[in-house]
């Protein structure tokens, strides 16, 4: 009774891997789950080939330093956060570091404190 028991509870988990791998929508490290940016918060390249656009290429100037500043804004973000994690870094290297002192203070401790005399050798 037991053993079937523990024969569907384990076809049970092989079938919900199954279908959790099939319809898992998890996104990588380095893929987005925004929807692509509109045109107009894009950057647009210039059309210097025509010289009656002078106020186009003011307003499209406007708009270009608008999505460079958004994505400066974007990289300073990034910056808090790697300080964050230098700090967690450096935390760690200090703990590592005193988890080394103290297994050396303890293999020092444990060793005998004079030489042993060893009889009968010669």
């Amino acid at each position: 009774m037991l053993v079937n028991i523990l024969i569907i509870f384990f076809i049970f988990l092989i079938i919900y891997q199954i279908f959790s791998v099939k319809m898992d929508y998890t996104l990588e490290g380095m893929t987005s789950d925004t929807t692509p940016q509109p045109s107009s918060q894009q950057y647009q390249p210039y059309d210097t080939n025509n010289s009656n656009n002078v106020m186009i290429l003011a307003q499209q100037n406007a708009g270009n330093i608008q999505v460079l500043k958004q994505q400066v804004d974007s990289v300073l973000g990034l910056n808090r956060q790697v300080q964050d994690l230098s700090g967690n870094l450096s935390s760690l290297a200090e703990q590592v570091y005193n988890m080394v002192q103290a297994q050396q203070q303890l293999a020092q401790s444990s060793l005998p404190s004079s030489t042993p005399v060893i009889t009968g050798t010669s």
